[in-house]
């Protein structure tokens, strides 16, 4: 489930939306400052269209880096249990996250329902602010999917620690 397995396996789905994403963002972002510094025209949409994008592609992000178990957490205390205490400490550390991740969807879930029966309608827009804000339950519950199967994963091969600083 790691980085190396996904390499070799081409690139997900949440990969690729966060890319094109980010590519919309710089693209909106770069024709906005051409318009202003070289029209004398702004548009107010780009910046709002390229903020709700940001924003998606910042939860695929995440998503990412929940598939490829490299969230942040404190691992110096683990590296020094034995493999099996430390693969209990991390799937105890896990199903906390998986907690937390079920009262953030069910809380997001209610807050996007709601936004539905009473919308909030962005001023430059016009759209429904709900397609943006529906990010914080999905984006939870692909992180939750990614982070089950990296637990199922370490169970099924062993512990693997990834330290950001060395990389791949």
């Amino acid at each position: 489930m790691g980085a190396s397995s996904t390499a070799s396996k081409g690139r997900t789905i949440e990969q690729w939306a966060g890319a094109i994403l980010l590519a919309i963002v710089v693209i909106l972002l770069g024709f906005q400052v051409v318009a202003r510094f070289g029209f004398g025209r702004s548009f107010s949409w780009l910046e709002e269209v390229s903020r709700f994008a940001f924003v998606w592609a910042v939860y695929f992000g995440f998503v990412v880096a929940a598939e490829a178990d490299r969230h942040i957490r404190v691992a110096l205390h683990l590296q020094l249990l034995p493999e099996k205490a430390r693969l209990m400490m991390l799937t105890l550390a896990d199903t906390l996250w998986l907690i937390f991740n079920a009262v953030v969807i069910w809380h997001g879930y209610h807050f996007t329902i709601s936004m539905f029966e009473f919308p909030y309608i962005s001023q430059t827009t016009g759209i429904n602010l709900v397609w943006i804000q529906m990010i914080v339950p999905l984006g939870f519950i692909l992180i939750s999917i990614r982070v089950f199967q990296v637990m199922i994963a370490r169970w099924r091969t062993g512990v693997d620690l990834h330290d950001a600083r060395l990389g791949d």
